[in-house]
Parts: C-alpha cells; structure tokens; sequence
C-alpha cells in the first residue's frame, strides 16, 4: 500500500470514529463528556474562560443559599435558585479552592433552574454562579468562611481507603403541586487526590464526573461534577409537570470508569 493512501484510510477511520464517538456523547444519548480543561483549572479565570463564560452580568436573580460560617468545609450545604427566564444552566464555582470550577447543571425545558449539594470549600472564600439564560450569561457570589478546611489532610483510620462498589442510589421522589421534588445521596468517596491515608501515603482521585437525570426515559438533567463535591454527595432537583408513578432514573459515571443506574417512581 502506498503511503498516500495510508493516510487517506488512516484520516477516513479517524474521521469515523471522531463521528462515531460525537453520537455517543451526544447530549440526552449517554453521559456526555467531561470538560477536563475547565475541571483541571488552577484558578477561577481559566476555569471560566475554558467554559467560555469570560463575560457575565451580575444578577441579584440568582440566589445562592448557604451559609455565612461553615463548621465543616468538606460537606458545605449550598442551595441556587435561578429566577432569570429562559435559564438553562447553572455552573458553581469556589474561588479559592485547589479546583475553582465544582459542577455544571444543563437543564431540559420543565427542570426547574434549582439544584441543592454539599461543597468541599478549602477556605475562606466566594462561592461563585453563573447561569446562561438566552445565550447571555450571568454571575452573582456569596461569602462562605469556613472553620476547617475541607479540601484536604488526613484521613481518618475508618476513613481509610478501600475498593469501592457501585452501590444503589437513595432516591426520593415526591410531588409536591405538580412538581417532583427529587433528591438522590450517591454512596462515593469523592476523593480528590489531596488526602492522605493512615500511613501518610496519598489517595489517588477518585470522583464522580457525570450524573444523568431521566423522567419517563426522557433526559431532564445532565451535570458534570468536579473534585469538590462532598464525600457521599448529596443532589437534590425540582422538576414540574410531574405526576404520581412517573418514574425518575438516575446515573452516574466516575473518574474511574464505575457506572450506576437506579429508579424511583413518584409518590404523592
């Protein structure tokens, strides 16, 4: 075979498979694909300009509910309602953490633009939102101090590392006036590759990367989650239109390549 027509061949199996794995990825298909550049940002600018979201308004219709002082900062309660129309992201940003950039949420048109979870914060600093509504988008903070840092250290005897399972997700569906009040714990280490185990050796990361929300077989949420989701996270979503026995299905797929699918059907 000549070489002009290797690489012809060669470019044309590139090009399939290129193709190919553009279908997988495809938003609502399968688990779509991990930012890697924004996730792996040092700081706050590059982690936004990965996500082309150098420019935003500020917004007082973004509402980032968590606290003013946080005892723990591996597990930071944090809620964010969005009251712009049209919304259709939220991405949660913590300014000086070692990983500035925390989650993405892209929303389907009857998800209401909510999402509650728990933040590792490393230290005192700005929790940042920024939402994308109509193409434009827009920004607000809140200061969060911390007591104890949550990013790294030590871990515990009991805390020590072992080969985890898949294990099934809590979820808990109710309807609430039309709307389902959803919320799932995910049973997962987190492990951002800054603790140590008992002997001092460090942990390697290990994190949930993707989460997929379904109502009926229909994809009403995706999200991508970085290094700074709590151990054991906890996700909590609002979806309308809902009604008694539609059936929600969650899935989540880690750094490690381990997957998990479970369901649960609404209750009134």
């Amino acid at each position: 075979m000549d070489a002009n027509r290797r690489r012809m061949m060669t470019g044309t199996a590139a090009a399939l498979a290129a193709s190919f794995l553009a279908g997988l990825l495809r938003p609502g298909t399968l688990l779509a694909a991990w930012n890697q550049q924004a996730f792996d940002a040092k700081n706050l600018q590059d982690a936004l300009q990965a996500l082309g979201m150098g420019s935003a308004a500020h917004s007082r219709d973004i509402v980032i509910d968590a606290p003013d002082v946080a005892e723990n900062g591996a597990a930071v309660p944090v809620q964010i309602t969005s009251r712009i129309p049209g919304t259709r992201s939220i991405a949660i940003f913590v300014d000086r953490n070692p990983w500035p950039h925390i989650a993405h949420f892209e929303f389907a048109q009857d998800t209401l633009p909510f999402v509650a979870l728990r933040l590792r914060v490393a230290e005192n600093s700005p929790v940042r939102v920024v939402v994308r509504a109509h193409e434009s988008y827009y920004i607000a903070t809140k200061d969060v101090r911390v007591v104890a840092g949550g990013c790294g250290g030590p871990a515990a005897a009991e805390a020590a590392p072992v080969p985890i399972k898949a294990e099934p997700i809590k979820i808990r569906a109710r309807l609430e006036g039309g709307v389902a009040d959803l919320r799932a714990l995910v049973t997962h280490p987190m492990e951002n590759g800054l603790r140590t185990d008992p002997a001092g050796r460090s942990i390697p990361d290990h994190f949930i990367q993707n989460l997929d929300v379904r109502r009926n077989g229909k994809t009403v949420l995706e999200a991508q989650i970085g290094r700074s989701v709590s151990t054991n996270p906890l996700f909590a979503f609002k979806v309308q239109g809902a009604r008694a026995d539609d059936r929600f299905t969650l899935t989540w797929r880690d750094s490690k390549g381990l997957t998990r699918t479970d369901e649960a059907t609404v209750s009134g």
